[in-house]
């Protein structure tokens, strides 16, 4: 069995915002493994094909189709749009003081420094205070496909989408970080170990489209 590389036993997501009115920077939170426990990567493609309404359709346009395919009965014809979802779910553990490779600290915030803790960074604390590090950004940004003004004047603004990296999904990896949003995020801090704390979080793959949605310049009558 070949040993994974350091490198591909780290999870992180970065998030990238303004949660407080001081100004934009990023995030990051890192999830490590030093064993076969502890962080759980489950990868999911969420197809959506589309069935017609059965073997009456398939009949009316079987004059169509019976070139390529026989129309026959009790079966259905499936179309794949391309709209399916990519979604990487990520169960993990974490815990005070945690550490990755050489024993450095595992970032929690945006600054990654476990001497000093304030509510953008929690790196090395206790799980309550990581938990609430968390959920801050999470509910103080708006994680989504656009950055900036979603709509001319709307006045509500995305940070963009959020970077997932785990495996060889990261720089100098085989494939690219993948550009995500969130879905379902929830932490358990249960009490009985009160160093430890559970986590489960499922980032859907996203299209980064940059710039604002402009209604006018995209007009296409």
């Amino acid at each position: 069995m070949t040993d994974l590389p350091v490198a591909d036993r780290i999870a992180s997501i970065s998030i990238e915002g303004d949660p407080d009115g001081t100004g934009r920077r990023t995030a990051r939170f890192e999830m490590f493994t030093g064993g076969e426990e502890g962080l759980s990567v489950s990868q999911e493609q969420r197809t959506e094909i589309r069935a017609t309404p059965g073997s009456a359709l398939l009949a009316l346009v079987d004059g169509t189709i019976d070139e390529f395919v026989d129309a026959p009965i009790n079966k259905d014809l499936f179309i794949n749009l391309g709209s399916s979802q990519f979604a990487v779910t990520i169960d993990f553990n974490s815990w005070e003081g945690a550490t990755g490779p050489n024993d450095n600290p595992l970032q929690w915030g945006d600054t990654g420094d476990p001497s000093n803790f304030e509510k953008s960074d929690a790196t090395g604390e206790h799980p309550t205070r990581q938990i609430a590090c968390l959920f801050w950004w999470l509910r103080n940004t708006r994680v989504s496909s656009v950055s900036g003004e979603l709509f001319p004047g709307a006045g509500i603004f995305g940070d963009g989408p959020a970077t997932l990296r785990f495996g060889q999904h990261r720089e100098g990896g085989v494939y690219d970080p993948l550009q995500v949003v969130f879905e379902n995020p929830g932490a358990d801090f249960p009490g009985q170990s009160m160093s430890t704390f559970s986590g489960s979080i499922t980032c859907v793959e996203a299209i980064d489209a940059g710039d604002p949605i402009d209604a006018v310049a995209r007009d296409t009558r």
